[in-house]
């Protein structure tokens, strides 16, 4: 037992202190490392570490979700762009299919007798035509599925038009060229199939142009919802800064 000698106004006054609080404060061996001040501190510096690991995994966590966020932006991204160039590519090559002035391709290949550059504008449009399909198939949004049902609906109704010059309409709406049939097809049935804005090609390019306009608007948005993601992650909730706090 120890006792603490206190003078006070009134006299001498003593406190009794055990043994144990005495270790407590000391250490049992004299030791200030095992002090209660330093298990506090050693307390409060594991808390410390578990608040942080617990930022860490909730930052590393949300890098990993604006990731595959900022990932699946690109790959939406990228089938727009196609979708565009595709739309596109089909409203230039109706564009000079569809030609009727002297210097059209029916013009030349009539003066020429040569059909070779009209049938390469032909087989042109189909690739591009079946790759927009893809494209629009792939999107599956309300708005692109719109688009792939009125352009199945077009060439439907052209069918036997388009078959008359070795192009077979398949039943997922794509077109298959039997390249043969079509260089041997002769330049009236190809005019019908093609030329005017009656045909089949001048009726998809109206549609090409709603596509091609809707993805470069879908672009514009995906890439404005990435960009979002990086702030709402990072900026506006403020985990970033509060990770080094």
């Amino acid at each position: 037992m120890i006792y603490l000698h206190i003078t006070g106004a009134e006299g001498r006054m003593y406190m009794r202190v055990t043994r144990h609080y005495m270790n407590g404060l000391a250490g049992a061996n004299g030791n200030s490392s095992t002090s209660l001040l330093q298990r506090a501190l050693s307390r409060s510096s594991k808390g410390k570490k578990s608040s942080r690991s617990a930022l860490l995994n909730t930052a590393n966590s949300r890098a990993n979700l604006l990731t595959q966020n900022i990932g699946n932006a690109v790959q939406t991204q990228k089938l727009y762009y196609n979708m565009k160039y595709r739309a596109g590519q089909v409203m230039d090559y109706a564009d000079k299919l569809t030609d009727k002035s002297d210097k059209s391709l029916f013009a030349k290949a009539r003066e020429s007798g040569d059909t070779s550059e009209l049938v390469a504008n032909i087989k042109g449009f189909i690739s591009n035509y079946n790759g927009m399909l893809e494209n629009l198939k792939s999107s599956g949004s309300r708005a692109d599925v719109s688009y792939l049902t009125q352009l199945n609906s077009i060439s439907k109704l052209n069918s036997s038009a388009l078959a008359s010059c070795g192009v077979t309409r398949n039943s997922d709406g794509t077109l298959t060229v039997n390249e043969k049939k079509l260089a041997e097809t002769d330049i009236d049935t190809l005019e019908k199939a093609w030329n005017g804005n009656s045909s089949f090609a001048s009726r998809a390019a109206l549609w090409a142009d709603s596509v091609e306009s809707n993805a470069a608007r879908n672009m514009e948005a995906k890439a404005s919802s990435a960009y979002s993601s990086l702030f709402d992650n990072y900026g506006n909730s403020g985990n970033y800064f509060n990770f080094f706090r």
